[in-house]
């Protein structure tokens, strides 16, 4: 399989790269999604793969394609506007990692999702994974992955790919909704980002939006109680 990187000849040399994928509550999408909106960072070029997903769309008077790469400042942003094909989800995966590593990445941070029915209490937000070369966990807080709980997918692979190059890479993984996209979780992951980078970008259209969602799930939930009660007392009628 050929994965081919049709980049600009920008300085890459100690850049961060952030990406994430359409995982668990599609929150490594929603994040960088949001991180390329909110810091307003340009377009330097795009992936393209023998399998490409069939899928173009206009944004801001351009096509948007399905693999795209941004960037400010020393941030490399990979976009996953359509989840790679599955036939080549890995070789798309390991192609990412050994990128950063061959332009001289300084080290990558990426965004997925822990099912949030794993939760120990209401409080408990993220988890992370990291490579044994990345250094700042401790001072950020988080907890890490506990044993026995895998990272799967494409994050697996690239942190794969990071550890045995001894490259430092952290996976933010939010407690996210695994029934639909979880806002929210992205809105966690994005304050850490914010840490991690000294960004600061706002969180708050991601929590109204977090609201929103729930506010339309909970008036379907009553309008499907209301069926409910309606079709019960049509059987005594």
């Amino acid at each position: 399989m050929t994965i081919t990187f049709h980049v600009k000849k920008v300085p890459l040399k100690g850049s961060i790269m952030i990406t994430g994928f359409h995982g668990l509550g599609a929150t490594g999408y929603i994040s960088v999604k949001h991180a390329i909106t909110s810091l307003n960072a340009g377009l330097i070029g795009y992936i393209d793969t023998e399998r490409i997903p069939p899928f173009v769309s206009m944004d801001d008077g351009r096509l948007s394609l399905p693999f795209e790469i941004y960037k400010k400042d020393r941030f490399v942003f990979v976009l996953t506007n359509v989840p790679p094909h599955p036939k080549e989800r890995q070789e798309f995966s390991r192609a990412l990692a050994e990128w950063a590593i061959k332009e001289g990445f300084g080290g990558s941070y990426l965004v997925g999702g822990l099912d949030s029915r794993l939760k120990q209490s209401e409080n408990d937000k993220i988890r992370c994974a990291v490579t044994k070369t990345f250094k700042g966990q401790p001072e950020l807080g988080i907890p890490l992955l506990e044993k026995g709980l895998f990272v799967v997918g494409p994050l697996a692979i690239m942190l794969a790919c990071f550890e045995i190059d001894e490259f430092p890479a952290i996976a933010l993984l939010p407690y996210a909704n695994p029934t639909r996209p979880d806002p929210m979780a992205a809105a966690v992951a994005v304050d850490i980002l914010n840490k991690l980078t000294q960004l600061s970008m706002d969180v708050s259209q991601l929590e109204t939006d977090a609201h929103k969602i729930e506010s339309e799930i909970q008036e379907l939930m009553k309008q499907r109680q209301d069926r409910v009660k309606v079709d019960h007392r049509t059987l005594y009628i």
